[in-house]
């Protein structure tokens, strides 16, 4: 890969953040004395602290790199998943479930599925949570690999390496106290740099009006679409759908992540370390705030890129639109700060979520064959479990390298699998075990069944759309097919929960919602 000019420049200010990163979890390691420590920073997170570990949760190379992208090519149907179905998923969390999570004081989201269910579902949630988190780092990885070979012309599979060594090394270190020590300075770091290109790029393009202006011919996006359509419209559809398939779309992109990442490990994990509920609450409610502002920056860099290059190739602007722009709008200083600011944020949210996998391998796994483990036992199998995870996650970040969908993909395994289980665990009293594996098979398996039936249509629509290209897009046509139908998988999860719950009521009696010491809660 050829280096970018001022590339040494960038390696060695980046290269100090990595040694800052360090200290940081050096620091934070003195304050780790148990797995509670750990796993939840000993529960002692405030607003200030919570605040940005919950805003760091997914702000990485999904909003800011995949988001930029999918704004270029799509426009505002193309972001619906992220950053507007992340704000809905925060603020839903504050609404309705960040005050009963915390109030079960439990280490681990897992905790509240083997509370509730059993140890049997309990292990199928542990599952999902692992597929999903691993592919969520992995596309952190794939973020973070391409950044360092775009300033520094490494090898991706050199840049992939280097972040994982420094984020394992500081999250071994001190846990969640190092993620969310860390988390807080990468919130003012990413803020800055989105500011600092955000502004130069408006003056070099001639003022917020490109933003809003069109007119017949005026194309704004590569697949001109309608700019700042929420809704499918008769034009455009949902994405080029119309019709059942364009709403069951629309659907689909609100929920993949607006539903359900409220069952991720990583979210959980932030909400149980906050001091208290009312604190827990709060901090969801400042999260969301600052997503729907903060967030929209990428998005509105990639609208605003395509009226100065439209034209980029899909791989470009997938992944590399936000570092074309750094390289041709900003200074080497300018830069290294915008970089530092991606850096941040992509180790926020691969830290919290190589975190959450390591503690339902080393907390959760553990305590199911030796439920008598001390702290120290449960501490020391967490932090095995840290590299171990991160090796999955490594190794899908050099087989597929795509950004965005696999992200949105993890999200939605989640979604079809454990958000009806999770959510009747805490809401209805009638649900239990035999209903909370039917949702977890029946909604699996409707996604599946689903996504066959559609894919051929997909195909179809995306026949002969990319420029240049001739023939299926297959890339898109199989995303496509995987959200329409996880509408149907979600559905399906519901109805398996509801009819499995009340048919298997007398043999299998549900389980009182308890907290981690059995009180009622």
């Amino acid at each position: 890969m050829q280096q970018y000019e001022h590339g040494t420049a960038v390696l060695i200010g980046l290269s100090m953040y990595m040694l800052l990163m360090l200290g940081i979890g050096a620091y934070a390691s003195k304050r780790v004395t148990s797995a509670s420590d750990f796993l939840v920073a000993g529960r002692r997170l405030g607003n200030v602290l919570g605040t940005g570990a919950l805003f760091a949760t997914w702000f990485g190379a999904g909003t800011a790199m995949g988001g930029a992208g999918n704004a270029y090519i799509f426009g505002n149907q193309g972001v619906i998943f992220d950053p507007w179905g992340a704000a809905l998923c925060l603020l839903l969390v504050g609404l309705f479930f960040a005050k009963i999570m915390r109030r079960g004081r439990f280490v681990t989201l897992v905790d509240l599925f083997i509370s509730r269910y059993g140890k049997k579902m309990g292990v199928l949630a542990g599952i999902s949570m692992l597929v999903a988190e691993i592919g969520w780092v992995g596309a952190m990885l794939v973020g973070f690999g391409t950044i360092i070979g775009f300033f520094t012309g490494l090898p991706l599979a050199w840049g992939i390496g280097i972040s994982t060594v420094i984020m394992v090394a500081y999250t071994l270190l001190g846990g969640m106290w190092a993620v969310t020590l860390t988390d807080t300075l990468q919130m003012g770091l990413l803020i800055v740099g989105m500011l600092v290109i955000l502004v130069s790029v408006v003056g070099h393009l001639g003022g917020w009006g490109q933003l809003f202006s069109a007119g017949p011919g005026l194309q704004t996006n590569m697949m001109d679409l309608s700019q700042w359509s929420f809704l499918p419209n008769a034009r455009d559809g949902f994405l080029g759908y119309h019709g059942s398939m364009g709403w069951l779309y629309w659907l689909a992109a609100w929920m993949a992540t607006g539903l359900g990442s409220i069952a991720a490990p990583d979210l959980s994990q932030r909400v149980l370390a906050a001091k208290d509920e009312n604190t827990a609450r709060n901090n969801c409610y400042a999260a969301t705030a600052l997503y729907v502002t903060i967030g929209l920056i990428p998005v509105l860099l990639g609208m605003l890129y395509y009226r100065a290059n439209p034209d980029l190739t899909i791989a470009a602007a997938s992944n590399k639109l936000l570092l074309l722009m750094a390289a041709q709008f900003l200074n080497p200083v300018t830069i290294t700060v915008f970089v530092a600011a991606l850096v941040a944020a992509l180790m926020s949210s691969a830290a919290g979520s190589v975190l959450a996998s390591a503690s339902i391998v080393g907390y959760n796994g553990l305590k199911l064959v030796k439920p008598d483990a001390n702290e120290k036992t449960t501490l020391l199998a967490t932090r095995i479990a840290i590299p171990v995870v991160t090796g999955g996650a490594l190794w899908l970040a050099v087989s597929f390298q795509t950004i965005y969908n696999l992200m949105i993909t993890s999200w939605t395994v989640l979604l079809v699998s454990l958000f009806s289980s999770f959510t009747a665990a805490l809401f209805w009293k009638r649900a239990n075990q035999f209903g909370a594996i039917a949702a977890y098979v029946g909604g699996m398996a409707a996604w599946l069944f689903a996504y066959f039936q559609y894919l051929p249509a997909t195909k179809v629509a995306n026949t002969n759309v990319v420029p240049g290209q001739t023939g299926v897009y297959f890339d898109w046509a199989m995303w496509d097919a995987i959200y329409i139908a996880s509408v149907w998988g979600l559905a399906g999860s519901v109805i398996c929960l509801i009819v499995g719950s009340l048919a298997s009521a007398r043999i299998c009696p549900p389980k009182p919602l308890v907290d981690i010491s059995d009180r009622a809660i």
